[in-house]
C-alpha cells in the first residue's frame, strides 16, 4: 500500500514537471510567433515606407511638371481674352492686333499635357501592401490624389483633340488670299499689303469656327482648377510623409481645408495673386459706353473703344490696366463662373473686407471699384468705392460694408473696375476677400 503511494506521488510530481515543460514550450513558442509576427509587421512597415517615400518622391517631380502646363494654359487663356476683348473696333486691324490674334490661335492649338509619374503608386498596387494603409487618412489622401491626376489626363486628351479637330476645319476653310504667314508675322508686310488683306482677315478671325477655337482656350476653368487642388493634394501627401504620420493633424486638415470646391456655394477669395488672375473662378467681361453689343446710344458714335491689346496684361507680378478714356463710362468686371453664359452668384458674406494691392502709373490716379449682385439692375447706379492712387504700392482694405447697394450673399461681380473721360493706368499685384477676425 505504502508503495502505490509514493508511485502515485512520483507521477504526480513528473506530471506536473512535464506539463510545465510543455507550458515553457507553448510560452517560448508564442513568444517566438509574436517576436516572428513583430519582425514581420517592422519589415512589411519598412516596405510600405519605402513605397510611400518613392511616391512622394514622384509626386514632387509631378508638381514641378504641372506648372509650365498651368502657365501655358493661363496665358493661352489671357492672350484669347485680349484678343476677343480688347481689340480696337472699326473697319481695320493694326497689325499688333493681326499678331496677337496669330498668337492666340496658336497659344489655343497647342496641345499641353500633364504626365503624372505613378510608376510608385503602381508598384505600391501590386505589391499587396497597401492593405496595411486600409482605414487610414493617408490612403484617402492618396486616392484623391490620383483620382485627380486621372481626371485632369481624361480632361486634357478631351480640350487637345476638340481643339486639333476645330483648327483642321479652319485650315480647310482658310481664306485663299491670305497666306498663314501673313498674319503671324504682320510686321514683314508693306501697308499696302496690310490693307488688302483687311477682308480675308476678318473673314477668318468672324468664322464660327475661329471663334469657338478662341473661346475654348477660355473655357479651362475646371481644368485649371483641377491643376490647383493637385497641387494641394500632392503638397499634403508629402508633408504627412515627412512628418512620419498616417492620419490627418490640424496643419494638413487647414491645408486640404483651402481646396476650393465651387458647388460648396462660397466664393473664391483670390481674385487676383501676383498679377494672375484666377481663370479656374472668373471670367472677364468689359463693355463702354461706344460698345455697340451694349449701348443703343453707340450708333450715334464712332464706335471707338477706349480699350485696345494693352490695355490688359500680366506684366511680370502685376497685373497693367490701361485705360484711354474719352467715354462717358467705361469698365472691367471679373464675374463668377468660367464664362458670361453662366451669371450665378456665390456667396461672400463670411469675408469682412476686400484686399487690393494696386498702384498708379504714375501717381494721382483715381481708381472707382464696384461689387454687383445677381439683382442688381444693369444701369450703372451701383455703390462706386474711390481709391487715390500714389506711383507706389499700396495695400487697401476696404469693409465690405461701404459696397452699400451689394449684397454679399449673392454676388454675381466681387470686383469691378469703372472709369470714365479720365485716362487712367494701374497695376494690380492682389485682389481678394479676407476675414479680419
Amino acid at each position: 500500500m505504502k508503495q502505490n503511494y509514493f508511485n502515485n506521488a512520483d507521477f504526480k510530481r513528473y506530471s506536473l514537471y512535464a506539463l510545465g515543460e510543455m507550458a515553457l514550450v507553448i510560452v517560448g513558442i508564442l513568444i517566438a510567433l509574436q517576436i516572428d509576427n513583430w519582425n514581420t509587421e517592422r519589415v512589411e512597415q519598412k516596405t510600405l515606407d519605402s513605397y510611400l517615400n518613392t511616391i512622394a518622391r514622384d509626386i514632387g517631380q509631378d508638381l514641378k511638371a504641372i506648372q509650365p502646363v498651368r502657365l501655358a494654359r493661363e496665358a493661352a487663356y489671357e492672350v484669347s481674352l485680349r484678343s476677343n476683348n480688347f481689340s480696337r473696333r472699326g473697319d481695320s486691324y493694326t497689325a499688333s492686333e493681326m499678331a496677337l490674334a496669330s498668337r492666340a490661335l496658336e497659344d489655343a492649338l497647342r496641345a499641353h499635357t500633364f504626365d503624372a509619374n505613378t510608376s510608385g503608386y503602381e508598384a505600391l498596387k501590386s505589391s499587396g501592401n497597401l492593405d496595411q494603409m486600409r482605414g487610414s487618412d493617408i490612403e484617402t489622401l492618396l486616392y484623391d490624389y490620383y483620382d485627380t491626376v486621372q481626371r485632369i489626363s481624361h480632361s486634357e486628351r478631351r480640350y487637345n483633340e476638340y481643339n486639333r479637330l476645330l483648327w483642321l476645319q479652319i485650315l480647310s476653310a482658310w481664306p485663299g488670299d491670305m497666306l498663314r504667314w501673313e498674319i503671324a508675322s504682320p510686321q514683314a508686310l508693306t501697308g499696302e499689303r496690310l490693307r488688302s488683306i483687311q477682308p480675308a482677315f476678318r473673314q477668318l478671325l468672324e468664322d464660327i469656327t475661329t471663334q469657338e477655337l478662341y473661346t475654348s482656350s477660355t473655357l479651362v476653368g475646371p481644368l485649371l482648377l483641377d491643376y490647383e487642388t493637385l497641387d494641394t493634394l500632392g503638397r499634403a501627401f508629402r508633408r504627412m510623409i515627412e512628418k512620419g504620420i498616417v492620419n490627418f493633424d490640424e496643419t494638413t486638415l487647414a491645408l486640404l481645408d483651402s481646396i476650393y470646391d465651387p458647388g460648396s456655394g462660397n466664393g473664391y477669395p483670390n481674385i487676383i495673386v501676383d498679377g494672375q488672375v484666377s481663370w479656374q473662378s472668373y471670367y472677364l467681361l468689359n463693355s463702354d459706353a461706344n460698345d455697340p453689343r451694349v449701348s443703343s446710344s453707340a450708333s450715334d458714335s464712332n464706335g471707338a473703344s477706349p480699350f485696345y491689346t494693352e490695355s490688359f496684361q500680366r506684366i511680370g507680378d502685376s497685373l497693367h490696366i490701361d485705360y484711354l478714356g474719352g467715354v462717358e463710362w467705361a469698365g472691367i468686371w471679373f464675374g463668377i463662373g468660367v464664362s458670361s453664359m453662366d451669371y450665378w452668384s456665390l456667396d461672400y458674406s463670411m469675408f469682412d473686407k476686400l484686399l487690393l494691392e494696386i498702384r498708379g502709373d504714375v501717381g494721382g490716379e483715381t481708381v472707382h471699384l464696384n461689387l454687383e449682385d445677381k439683382d442688381d439692375p444693369l444701369d450703372g447706379t451701383s455703390t462706386k468705392v474711390s481709391l487715390q492712387l500714389t506711383d507706389e504700392w499700396q495695400t487697401f482694405e476696404i469693409d465690405l460694408a461701404e459696397f452699400a447697394t451689394a449684397d454679399t450673399k449673392i454676388l454675381s461681380v466681387p470686383l469691378g473696375f469703372v472709369f470714365y473721360e479720365e485716362p487712367v493706368s494701374f497695376s494690380v499685384r492682389t485682389a481678394k476677400y479676407v476675414k479680419t477676425d
